[in-house]
């Protein structure tokens, strides 16, 4: 199963490189905004409910369906 998952180019974007640089991106973005106004720490952990936040979308998504 496995070698048919890692032979298929949609698979690969959407499980694979998707989610990756998505979190790069998001946090390469976020945390220079948030370092200044909240302080390292705080920034860090304030990043992943930004991160989730944005893709609640995705919840309103599957429950209408």
């Amino acid at each position: 199963v496995w070698a048919l998952c890692l032979g298929d180019v949609r698979w690969l974007r959407n499980q694979v490189v998707a989610p990756l640089t998505e979190e790069l991106v998001f946090r390469a973005c976020m945390l220079p905004m948030l370092v200044p106004c909240t302080g390292p720490g705080p920034a860090v952990l304030a990043c992943p409910l930004f991160f989730g936040v944005a893709h609640f979308h995705h919840v309103i998504e599957q429950l209408r369906f």
